[in-house]
């Protein structure tokens, strides 16, 4: 492609430094940047500029100006108007350490922010006193952004960064100024000066990377997996250690930008060093996978449309949902039931598929003396209406990470995910090579049996399956294994899964990825056969968890406790063993948390200090979701940690 034929494709003024973005169609140049692009931004008590690095809420803060005047917008507050002709002048303002004259906004528009943000801060307006030297370059000036006058970041590069991540992001994360395309992942390293449309530029230098970027741009709530940052230092990082994306841009003429103009590149320059990545590709799924970053605490309603007996004990709840549940297959959902005066909350993987969009469905197996399943069982009918949350999880089918050859292991519900799997698979053609083998009681357990008949018609010989029956002997399993015939009959073992059996069932087990599903103790041998397996396997081994490890040694009783929320200001004591969500909820604080099982770590917090366990009903009590530096850094799960002792939170 020549260089002619690079373009301008998105402008972008941000009015409030750290508030929402505004994409527009021109912006006129001046030699801070585009005109009203961060002229305005929030300073603490102290007069230091305060990002959404501390405040994520700002985020979410809309600016317009009109005329003179301008108008603050933010979800749940009041629309604000100031008029700029009626500020008045203050010196004590700093911003990344320079001192800066500007204009204060007012009292008014600081009880605003305040009470929107929740701490005290004020807003400034640049002024025509205001001046901030340019560092990059001599003689130069800069508004409020934090290092030039504009940010230039590339279409084909973002396409590049997506490739390493599970969920794809938007490029309004690295809140850019001027976006480009037409050029080939990161060329923009070695653009020395560029024309855009009449405007010339000096390219200043790659822009480092912060948690910004892991910030939705729209809410200001943080990915708990630090992404895409930290792909970034996998694959973007400097001599420096720094994590880079986008170039700087300085004005050398000035005039007029319009989404669509032709972009000259006038020199080059040695790009940027840049170490070797270290990331792997994921298996990039069709659309109807859903690309979106799923999670968060979105509440649904689900209206039951059918109830289907999948075996004795075994039954499928499909629900229509508004709006329409975007999630990868293999991922779970959070119910949330009203069962005898109180909520209550459980994860179910999701066994349909996002190929088949119109409805979303749990299969759900009765349990004996199980409170829940046995409600569902007893209860749900076509025609009611339950709420949700999610969804969540990490364990789908993108996770395989580019590997085109499959082993499925699944124990009784822990088949659910797999058939979520398999359905998209067979929907979507993906060229994947699957063995399927499940471990049930009896023939009675063994659930959907016609319609994998159906898979493994479709999908030829793409698809393998065999079963073992853990409570059945050789004639029985005969039987059941008879009951199909032709190309498409299972292979059926008797007694517990072992390595001799997968040998038979899967012989190059080496060369393929592991999902696996099911009971502890099923997962527990399924890990013990492949770690002792020859050769080594090459790929991940990926399970899933159901619920608490019961395999776990009991937690004994905590003593007293005392809690203190320090954002809130709050405090609770009590005696016992207690989560530290059950304890901000009695409090009144809204802490959002989809699976309260230590899963999708929607409720992450940090202790401020104090001593804490991992509590009895997290999914998994020797791992967390959280990240090495999160640990670092004194962040845990409110779902799934006990308080013992005197204990401060960051909330």
């Amino acid at each position: 492609m020549s260089e002619a034929t690079f373009r301008l494709k998105s402008l972008h003024v941000y009015p409030l430094k750290s508030g929402a973005g505004l994409a527009v169609e021109t912006a006129r140049l001046e030699p801070e940047g585009l005109a009203g692009d961060r002229r305005m931004m929030v300073v603490d008590a102290s007069g230091t500029c305060l990002t959404a690095r501390a405040a994520p809420r700002l985020m979410q803060v809309r600016a317009h100006r009109d005329g003179d005047e301008v108008v603050l917008a933010a979800p749940g507050m009041a629309a604000l108007v100031f008029a700029r002709s009626d500020l008045e002048r203050t010196n004590n303002v700093t911003i990344w350490g320079d001192h800066v004259v500007a204009l204060d906004a007012g009292d008014a528009v600081a009880a605003w922010l305040s009470a929107f943000l929740d701490r005290p801060c004020r807003l400034v307006v640049k002024g025509r006193e205001t001046h901030r030297p340019l560092g990059l370059a001599p003689g130069g000036t800069v508004s409020f952004a934090d290092t030039a006058p504009l940010l230039m970041t590339n279409v084909a590069s973002l396409a590049d960064l997506n490739r390493f991540l599970d969920d794809e992001v938007e490029m309004a994360r690295f809140r850019p100024n001027v976006v480009v395309s037409g050029p080939q992942a990161y060329d923009e390293d070695g653009w020395g000066q560029v024309r855009i449309g009449e405007v010339e530029f000096e390219v200043a230098g790659g822009c480092d990377r912060c948690v910004m970027t892991t910030l939705d741009p729209r809410s200001g709530e943080a990915r708990p997996d630090h992404e895409p940052l930290a792909t970034l230092g996998r694959q973007r990082r400097g001599p420096d250690g720094k994590a880079y994306f986008g170039q700087y841009l300085i004005p050398r003429t000035l005039g007029r930008l319009v989404v669509g103009d032709a972009i000259e590149v006038l020199s080059r320059k040695p790009a940027m060093s840049v170490a070797p990545g270290t990331a792997s590709p994921v298996t990039r799924l069709p659309s109807t996978a859903g690309s979106a970053a799923q999670g968060g605490s979105r509440e649904r309603q689900l209206r039951c449309v059918a109830v289907i007996d999948e075996t004795h004990d075994f039954r499928t709840f499909r629900f229509a949902v508004e709006p329409f549940v975007d999630y990868k297959p293999g991922q779970f959902i959070t119910l949330l039931l009203d069962i005898d005066g109180r909520v209550v909350r459980r994860n179910y993987t999701i066994s349909s598929s996002p190929s088949r969009p119109h409805h979303v469905s749990v299969t759900v197996k009765r349990l004996r003396g199980g409170h829940v399943s046995n409600w569902l069982h007893d209860t749900l009918k076509v025609g009611d209406t339950i709420r949700s949350l999610g969804t969540n999880g990490r364990f789908h089918l993108a996770a395989a990470r580019g590997a085109d050859r499959l082993l499925m292991l699944s124990a009784g519900s822990g088949i659910t995910p797999m058939m979520s799997m398999l359905r998209f698979v067979a929907d979507t053609d993906l060229p994947v090579d699957i063995v399927f083998h499940h471990s049930v009681r009896t023939e009675r357990d063994v659930s959907f049996i016609e319609e994998l008949r159906l898979l493994r018609r479709q999908m030829g010989s793409r698809l393998q399956m065999s079963w073992n029956l853990t409570g059945c002997d050789a004639k029985a399993a005969a039987a059941f294994a008879s009951a199909t015939t032709g190309d498409d009959a299972p292979r059926v073992f008797t007694g517990r899964l072992d390595a001799d059996m997968l040998r038979i069932a899967c012989p190059d087990l080496a060369d393929r990825a592991v999902f696996c599903c099911g009971p502890d103790g099923f997962r527990g041998k399924a890990r013990e056969i492949l770690e002792a397996w020859q050769p080594a396997p090459k790929h991940a081994f990926l399970e899933e968890t159901f619920g608490p490890d019961r395999s776990a040694e009991p937690l004994p009783e905590i003593g007293a406790y005392s809690v203190i929320f320090r954002k809130s200001n709050k405090q609770v004591s009590g005696e016992g063993t207690v989560t530290v969500l059950e304890l901000a909820r009695q409090v009144g604080l809204a802490l959002p948390a989809d699976c309260e099982a230590g899963i999708c770590g929607t409720c992450r917090c940090r202790l401020v200090s104090g001593d804490w366990r991992i509590a009895s009903n997290s999914a998994d009590r020797g791992r967390t979701v959280l990240s090495e530096e999160e640990e670092r850094e004194g962040y845990i799960l409110a779902c799934s940690t006990n308080p013992i002792g005197d204990v401060v939170v960051d909330l």
